[in-house]
This record gives structure tokens, sequence and C-alpha cells, in this order.
């Protein structure tokens, strides 16, 4: 399964960005494509994980910030 290139989430025929099939519909405003800014996808990355994962605020972003910079999208 691939992933989303900017925040890492699993895409698939229902999260997958109308206009980049690299993205997650949450990374990709789905009606003008504009991409999300590094500090709004970090803060969705933090609070699914504390939603989805029940991690502590400072696991996920310590998860964020070690998952984040190894996505093509945030390589510099």
């Amino acid at each position: 399964m691939n992933q989303c290139e900017s925040c890492g989430m699993p895409l698939d025929g229902k999260t997958i960005s109308e206009f980049d099939e690299r993205y997650y519909i949450h990374c990709q405003d789905q009606q003008s494509g504009e991409l999300a800014s590094k500090e709004q996808v970090r803060e969705g990355s933090i609070n699914a994980a504390m939603q989805f994962m029940d991690k502590t605020r400072v696991d996920a972003e310590k998860m964020a910030d070690e998952m984040m910079p190894k996505l093509p999208r945030w390589q510099e």
C-alpha cells in the first residue's frame, strides 16, 4: 500500500487526493489543490497519533518530528 509523501498515512481509494495521488486528502485541499503547510501537517499527525494511537502529546510530537523528515515532501 502506498503512503502519503507529506504525512505518511496509508493511501487508498477513499483517502487519496483527487489532485495528486501522492497525497492524503487532508494534506491537499480538495477544492483548490493547495498543499497543507508543514505546521498543519505536523499538527494533524500529532492529533491523529493522540486520537487513534492513544499517544500523549509529547510522544505524538516526537513521533511526528522523527517521521516527517523521512517523507519525500519534507526532505531537504
